[in-house]
């Protein structure tokens, strides 16, 4: 479902991202751990499109992202393509990026009605489903000030899910919230991960990401150091940096 390539990135002189390359298999869950810098969050906003790599190559549901080949040349994307091929792929952020002058419901629909074309009565029903999905059934007309962390960051999956994404990439979903909020947001990932849902978590959430990972991708300085099965990476890391890092944690 995803794949990166050889993908290179870097803002000036910092390299952020150095050769990487990962396999995505559909329907499958791949969580990224690793210590704050390391381009984890930089990986995921590559795969959507949101930062523009400098090298290499990321495809996703097998379509090339961000360019195109005609013939024998690559071509960047129009800006409406990149859009479109972003639909793909939902987005959930670690500061839930709701707008906030809109209603629950208002910020779930926007999205399908301006780049699907929904009309608002099925934007609405979905949304609808959704937000009874991640258990915010009653809250579609609160705003998000008026909402939890918790309940912010259901509303953003519920937001991201209305798009019918290919593939959900989540970045640090629950680093904002304490630890009873944590655990309402991981259980809706959760349930996702059972119905199927192709996923990138980008995670501090060790045990979560022991319990829900088919994959596990450890990286460092922008490389990705092991990646394995989650009792390969958590019990028997075969790099020293990773039982480092495991062991701080």
């Amino acid at each position: 479902m995803i794949e990166a390539v050889g993908v290179r990135k870097s803002f000036g002189a910092l390299t952020v991202l150095d050769d990487v390359s990962l396999s995505v298999a559909e329907s499958t869950v791949t969580c990224v751990i690793g210590p704050s810098g390391s381009g984890k969050s930089t990986l995921l906003r590559c795969v959507n499109r949101l930062e523009r790599i400098d090298a290499g190559r990321i495809v996703v549901d097998g379509e090339l992202v961000g360019h195109e080949w005609r013939g024998d040349r690559l071509y960047e994307r129009s800006r409406r393509d990149v859009a479109r091929q972003r639909t793909r792929t939902g987005m959930v952020f670690q500061n839930f990026r709701l707008f906030p002058h809109m209603t629950v419901l208002d910020n779930v629909t926007e999205a399908p009605r301006a780049l699907l074309g929904l009309k608002r009565a099925a934007a609405e029903e979905r949304a609808r489903d959704l937000l009874a999905r991640v258990g915010l059934a009653g809250k579609e007309t609160s705003r998000p000030h008026q909402l939890s962390g918790g309940e912010q960051q259901r509303a953003a999956i519920a937001r991201a899910l209305a798009m019918e994404p290919r593939a959900m990439l989540f970045d640090e979903p629950t680093s904002a919230l304490d630890p009873e909020l944590t655990r309402d947001v991981l259980t809706v990932i959760r349930e996702l991960a059972d119905g199927g849902m192709t996923m990138i978590v980008v995670t501090h959430e060790m045990r979560f990401a022991r319990e829900i990972a088919d994959q596990v991708v450890f990286m460092d300085n922008g490389r990705i150091v092991e990646t394995g099965p989650p009792q390969e990476v958590f019990d028997a890391p075969r790099n020293d940096r990773t039982v480092r890092f495991l062991t701080s944690n």
